[in-house]
């Protein structure tokens, strides 16, 4: 029995995605003509119909969609196979790629980096900053080794353990939080006062979780992309937002000079931490967890 190529299964991976051949071509660097003739290859080498084609497009059959899931297991598995033996077996050397949410990854990756030279100096860490749901699909095709996010995280397949908690901080104009803090009752703020990031951004989700916020008219209709942003535009209207505590203690709505105060010890996010179950570096990314809980600690 022959055995498949790697890089093959790699394109046709690459195919199921972008679901287009000079697409799936450019993103491999490679013509569209050796995409073809791999993704035929594989299908004379397997005896069976991966997609169906016509003159102008194309479907993956059943078999080609469940050989997809197999073929991104097979890359996984073969990812963690070159970096357990670059790292000859020992869970301490070898190279780590993290992904982390853009309300984490600026406040903590410092402190991490410098934790990380200290507790686990033959490891190398690699960052990569996205939104939890690209974070899942980079996690899921093999494309980062663990995902640090805020929890809960719906709907994934992952082993998750949860590393540690942010509070939640109001930030805004003087007038506003006085005005809030006298019952501590968002019923009490303007309309259109309140300031989010988008909904793209899991921050949002957990902060009108926690903080209970469940009138849609005090929301502005702006929303911001990043908390950077989100100050600024909450300092320019005399408005009202949420900051999580890691971004307040390196100083975020400062220079805007919002009044930041905290909410209680009772209302924050969890942060965690997410990886495949499939992998051999568990105990690599505990070890990693560990460190991150006690960065936590002690931003």
């Amino acid at each position: 029995m022959i055995l498949p190529n790697l890089k093959h299964l790699h394109y046709l991976i690459v195919l199921h995605q972008y679901q287009h051949f000079n697409k799936a071509a450019s993103a491999c660097f490679i013509s569209q003509s050796t995409l073809s003739s791999a993704i035929i290859k594989l299908e004379e080498q397997l005896d069976c119909q991966l997609i169906e084609r016509d003159h102008k497009s194309f479907i993956f059959t059943p078999h080609g969609e469940k050989l997809v899931d197999m073929a991104q297991n097979l890359i996984n598995d073969a990812t963690d196979f070159i970096h357990y033996g670059q790292a000859q077996g020992s869970d301490d050397k070898g190279s780590l790629t993290i992904g982390c949410i853009p309300t984490i990854a600026p406040y903590m990756l410092q402190e991490l980096s410098e934790a990380s030279k200290a507790y686990l100096p033959e490891l190398s860490l690699y960052f990569v900053e996205a939104t939890t749901e690209n974070l899942l699909q980079e996690l899921s095709h093999g494309k980062i080794d663990i995902a640090i996010t805020a929890m809960p995280v719906k709907n994934h397949q992952f082993k998750s353990k949860v590393l540690g908690q942010d509070p939640f901080y109001i930030a805004g104009d003087k007038s506003l939080i006085e005005q809030f803090k006298q019952s501590y009752d968002y019923k009490s703020l303007p309309e259109q006062s309140v300031f989010l990031l988008t909904q793209e951004n899991c921050l949002t989700e957990h902060a009108l979780a926690a903080c209970k916020l469940a009138e849609p008219s005090k929301i502005h209709q702006f929303s911001a992309s990043s908390l950077a942003t989100l100050v600024q535009m909450t300092a320019f209207h005399q408005g009202f937002t949420f900051l999580p505590e890691m971004a307040v203690k390196k100083g975020v709505g400062d220079h805007e000079k919002l009044i930041v105060e905290k909410l209680g010890d009772d209302i924050y996010r969890d942060i965690g931490m997410l990886w495949r179950a499939t992998s051999v570096r568990q105990k690599t990314f505990l070890k990693v967890g560990e460190m991150i809980s006690q960065v936590l600690k002690e931003i």
